[in-house]
């Protein structure tokens, strides 16, 4: 069923997928906007034209539907944010490219609302123990990518070998989120172009 003005008309969905993928399409900037508390399964119909007994037939809850909008939403900055690394053409670079990736971000977010993984990790405490659990794995994901940059940055020669891995790339992420909080707040990109040249002179210092 699909909700057509102020009327719900029935119709025959052939393709339940695509049903599916529209839900979870529109609902993830509502969730990334609104946070999850604040959204309702109302917002969701208003935003995919769908009725409620046509979302709870692709799933069992809101909690589905947000875990699936949250995982579209990290599998969209990973994936960008891969783009960037891939072209870069060594170590040192590639950890410019996160910086930059993030600093378009602030200005050009692909996402209405801003980091899906900041914005979740504020509502993801106890009450929605499997949405943290995303947030968790989302954040060791992208912290092992920067581990792993790091690592073959040394094995070839162009990090330092006496550089900590693990503390650098936890503060270089963490750094980067900070940045990104601040600078959502303040409306603008100030902030993290500071943080950018810190962390640009850091990566100098510690590049062969």
């Amino acid at each position: 069923c699909i909700l057509n003005t102020d009327r719900y008309i029935c119709v025959n969905m052939r393709d339940p997928e695509q049903t599916k993928q529209r839900i979870i399409t529109k609902a993830l900037p509502i969730f990334n906007t609104k946070g999850y508390s604040a959204t309702s399964l109302s917002d969701i119909t208003g935003a995919t034209g769908i009725t409620k007994g046509a979302i709870y037939g692709n799933f069992k809850n809101k909690d589905e539907v947000a875990l699936a909008a949250f995982e579209l939403a990290v599998s969209t900055i990973t994936s960008l944010l891969a783009e960037r690394i891939k072209a870069a053409i060594n170590a040192p670079d590639k950890l410019k490219a996160i910086v930059d990736y993030y600093e378009e971000y602030i200005q050009n977010s692909p996402i209405p609302g801003g980091c899906p993984v900041l914005n979740t990790s504020v509502e993801a405490d106890d009450n929605h123990p499997e949405l943290r659990m995303r947030v968790v794995r989302t954040i060791a994901y992208l912290r092992d990518s920067i581990k792993k940059i790091l690592h073959r940055g040394v094995v070839e020669g162009q990090i330092k070998e006496d550089t900590d891995i693990d503390a650098l790339s936890t503060f270089f992420f963490a750094t980067i989120e900070g940045a990104i909080m601040v600078g959502r707040v303040e409306g603008d990109g100030r902030s993290y172009s500071f943080v950018k040249q810190v962390l640009y002179r850091m990566i100098d210092e510690m590049s062969c």
